[in-house]
């Protein structure tokens, strides 16, 4: 399944950390496929502030010289916007190819619909709901 970042960290956040032998088993296993690499983490710049969690979510390319525009990030964003046919804003790290197996899709799937049944699904949840459930 394609998961962008927010997506792998709110699987991350949302697997249980208790279970049967044979569950926590699987669910070592997605953990380490849904965790970032060395480069990722390096990339992305995961930085903690208060109660929230900020990572380098895009770039700007200058179409001409496929080059990374260089500055400050909101200037170079908006540039971009108001120039769209000189600049392409990029995720940093795209949509990233995870296999996650059947028993830890239930997992998922279950917490998401408990999640969904006591009305606790925040904006941050919605496509994963929609690649999980529909």
């Amino acid at each position: 399944m394609k998961l962008n970042v927010l997506e792998r960290l709110m699987l991350l956040n949302m697997l249980p950390a208790e279970g049967s032998y044979t569950n926590l088993k699987l669910l070592r296993v997605a953990k380490e496929r849904l965790s970032f690499t060395e480069e990722e983490n390096r990339d992305l710049n995961f930085t903690q502030e208060a109660d929230r969690l900020r990572w380098n979510d895009y770039t700007v390319m200058n179409k001409a010289t496929g080059e990374q525009a260089e500055g400050d990030p909101e200037i170079v964003k908006e540039m971009a916007n108001k120039n769209p046919e000189a600049f392409e804003i990029v995720p940093i790290v795209g949509e990233k190819e995870i296999e996650i197996g059947e028993i830890v899709t239930q997992i998922i799937i279950k917490a998401l619909k408990k999640l969904n049944d006591e009305e606790k699904l925040k904006a941050e949840h919605f496509s994963l709901y929609e690649k999980f459930i529909n």
